[in-house]
């Protein structure tokens, strides 16, 4: 008797048991973790300086210089990240590692003589990059950011008449940002997003030649990059979702120049801006 009186009150108890589990299975992560990477198919536009002899009016030596600005040629590079968020904070890690030929037909130099000698030009530049961010949630779809970028860039050059490659210099910076993004609601599970940061930085120039030694100098970055994404799996609990975006990404700095290789100060831009696509994953 006590047994069949029990019977209807087990299937309660397990509804209950599963209500409870389902319950907290819908309840998010205090902490989430989103590991995504990004392609970034870009070209380059960059300068190159060089120096040539010549006169002024009046007869006197002296020395000049140019600066070319060079498109160099494009590539897809790969962009590894990982942010981790709790709450309406979240912090943000992600490298890069770019290259791009740079080639002029016509390039001065100055011969041991004092004459200037025209010839072709290729520079090799190499770019490594690292950003950290830290943000909060405005709003769902609003953040405010900071973040913080190294990066390290040489530069190696040939000479139509010594065709063996030659380092160049050395460029360090290390730059403050600050930014916001945004991430509204398009159609259905469709959004766009938007990123733009701007902010200081201090670069540091090491020659190769001895004779031109270092200087430092300062410089702005400027970042932006807009698109649409949308997510393209999602797990049957909710938790875990994959996110595919496209979109187009421009970042460039600008450079106040005043070394001995110029003979008055200049402000310099270098500029990468291409489409890049993004597969995300938060978990």
């Amino acid at each position: 008797m006590r047994v069949r009186k029990a019977l209807p009150v087990i299937p309660f108890v397990l509804g209950t048991i599963v209500c409870a589990a389902a319950q907290a299975q819908s309840d998010p992560p205090e902490t989430q973790f989103t590991v995504g990477v990004k392609l970034w198919h870009a070209g380059w536009l960059s300068y190159i300086p060089a120096n040539y002899s010549g006169m002024t009016a009046n007869g006197t030596p002296a020395i000049g210089d140019s600066v070319n600005a060079t498109e160099g040629t494009e590539h897809t590079d790969f962009l590894p990240s990982l942010q981790i968020r709790r709450g309406k904070f979240f912090a943000s890690f992600s490298h890069g590692s770019f290259s791009s030929d740079f080639r002029v037909s016509t390039s001065p130099i100055i011969l041991p003589t004092g004459q200037t000698l025209i010839t072709s030009r290729s520079d090799h530049f190499s770019r490594r990059e690292s950003d950290l961010n830290l943000g909060y949630n405005v709003t769902p779809e609003l953040s405010l950011v900071v973040g913080y970028k190294d990066a390290t860039e040489t530069r190696d050059t040939i000479l139509g008449v010594a065709p063996q490659s030659m380092p160049l210099v050395k460029t360090t910076a290390k730059g403050f940002l600050f930014g916001a993004a945004a991430n509204f609601a398009v159609v259905d599970k469709l959004r766009f997003y938007a990123q733009a940061a701007y902010g200081p930085a201090r670069l540091k120039l090491r020659f190769a030649d001895p004779g031109l030694g270092s200087f430092s100098t300062n410089g702005r970055y400027l970042i932006g990059e807009l698109g649409l994404n949308y997510p393209v799996y999602i797990r049957p609990n909710g938790f875990g979702i994959a996110t595919a975006s496209v979109g187009y990404r421009t970042q460039t700095i600008k450079t106040n120049s005043y070394a001995s290789i110029f003979q008055e100060s200049r402000e310099l831009r270098d500029v990468r801006d291409g489409v890049i696509l993004s597969i995300n994953y938060t978990m």
